[in-house]
């Protein structure tokens, strides 16, 4: 009756919402529904999808800031003719592919009043078949231009929905907001969405830049940014891992696959961006792993470049040897301070992994972390069969650190701290210097740690 009549009274909601709450117990889905459901759905990986691929409803494309996977889901792009039941096995045979590692679901609502509805029982079985493999790992579901209806149906459905998955559904009033959770320019926004986002009063620059502005007092413009053309490695890159290849931040299990502090993460890139002194070490392992994922995805350009992205988008069609010869020269080719950062970079993957019986972090799980954020197409979205092909490249780079043996010369990093006048540049000698500077540490802090032992024996 609410949904017929638009009637959106508060009072309305509460008591049908203590309704079920007080009966929650005697509900089941069978009754709700109206008689028995079929069977969940299973992924089917020999039916043949092509005719649901095109229309792309679903879109695989690339990660959220925090470097999960996501998945977009447009309403707008479903036909009248759609085949519900062939959509619901397409989903549930593509989301099987990835659902082992975090991911985040985009959910563009404009345009579902227009479409064929689904029946309800569709709808129960659509929650049916994903069940909590799917469930456990999605870390966040966005829900895009919501609509009253839509936001009712959610809140009477509340009772019967974990408090833990509650917590994964954001609502998204408009692009800009969306902003603040993906890059725009990288993600599949429909462009009728676009279209209905103007209408809706959303400032233009937002639209056309996909939420990319200027802001005057980012001085060094550090994140979404571009590695200045020189021989020197970008001062977050450098930071981030000096503090988190300490032995007690390698053993963190999880590392760069869990995030870490939204609020902190978005502090972090104030302080770079604003050139203010920051202390990286008083923020825990996540969080800064989450700062260098973040920096490396936001540049401008990818680490290795666009012109690599052809190349690695195929990279497992190509056998062995080809692959050397083909890694030796596309390692050549991109730039100089390109190289030297992603030599750091790869060199300490490794030693991370080196870890993995403690921190859980293996060469090809952290290659599904940070493949996405090395390499990206320049003007078309990436598809789940590159972004395979990108992170089997990641973890063949991780495995054979030999192939980064470029001569180099020194290797020098930018810090800022203050927003005006030159900045000061700290020398260093490769990353064996950086390992024994790190080595010198610990063991000052493991002698502070056995002190306070003796002393304080029963902490």
């Amino acid at each position: 009756v609410i949904c017929e009549t638009g009637n959106t009274e508060l009072h309305y909601l509460d008591v049908i919402q203590s309704m079920l709450t007080s009966h929650i117990s005697d509900l089941r889905i069978d009754d709700l529904m109206g008689g028995p459901q079929p069977p969940p759905v299973e992924a089917n990986f020999e039916e043949d999808f092509s005719d649901i691929e095109k229309l792309d409803i679903i879109k695989f494309g690339d990660t959220d800031m925090a470097g999960r996977l996501c998945v977009t889901i447009a309403a707008c792009r479903i036909p009248d003719t759609i085949d519900y039941n062939k959509l619901l096995r397409y989903g549930v045979t593509k989301l099987d592919k990835i659902c082992e590692s975090d991911y985040s679901l985009v959910y563009f609502h404009h345009g579902y009043e227009l479409i064929a509805k689904p029946t309800w029982k569709w709808l129960a079985n659509c929650y049916r078949s994903f069940d909590r493999k799917f469930k456990k790992n999605i870390k966040g579901f966005y829900i895009v231009h919501p609509s009253t209806k839509l936001k009712m149906v959610f809140r009477l459905l509340n009772p019967l929905v974990s408090v833990q998955s509650r917590k994964k559904i954001f609502y998204i009033n408009s692009i800009s907001d969306l902003s603040h959770y993906f890059i725009l320019s990288r993600l599949d926004i429909p462009h009728e969405v676009l279209k209905y986002d103007k209408d809706m009063g959303c400032p233009d620059n937002v639209v056309a830049n996909f939420g990319v502005t200027e802001d005057p007092l980012y001085t060094y413009r550090v994140f979404g940014g571009t590695i200045a053309d020189s021989d020197k490695v970008p001062c977050v890159v450098r930071e981030c891992i000096e503090y988190l290849q300490q032995p007690c931040n390698l053993k963190e299990v999880g590392l760069f696959r869990r995030c870490g502090n939204a609020n902190e993460l978005k502090q972090i890139k104030e302080f770079y961006n604003t050139g203010q002194d920051i202390d990286i070490t008083s923020y825990c392992s996540h969080t800064v792993a989450s700062v260098l994922k973040t920096y490396l995805r936001e540049l401008q350009s990818p680490i290795l470049t666009f012109e690599s992205y052809p190349t690695l988008s195929h990279w497992s069609d190509f056998s062995s040897d080809v692959q050397k010869s083909m890694c030796k020269k596309l390692l050549d080719n991109i730039p100089q301070v390109n190289y030297i950062t992603l030599r750091l970079l790869i060199m300490f993957l490794h030693e991370v992994a080196r870890h993995s019986d403690v921190n859980k972090m293996t060469s090809e799980n952290l290659s599904l972390v940070m493949g996405p954020n090395l390499v990206w197409p320049k003007n078309t979205l990436t598809t789940l069969s590159d972004v395979k092909n990108i992170n089997t490249f990641c973890q063949f780079l991780i495995d054979n650190t030999h192939f980064l043996a470029r001569e180099t010369n020194s290797i020098s990093v930018t810090v800022p701290n203050t927003c005006v006048g030159p900045t000061p540049i700290i020398q260093y000698e490769d990353y064996d210097e950086l390992q024994e500077k790190a080595a010198v540490a610990n063991e000052n802090a493991a002698g502070d740690t056995k002190g306070s032992e003796e002393s304080e024996p029963t902490r």
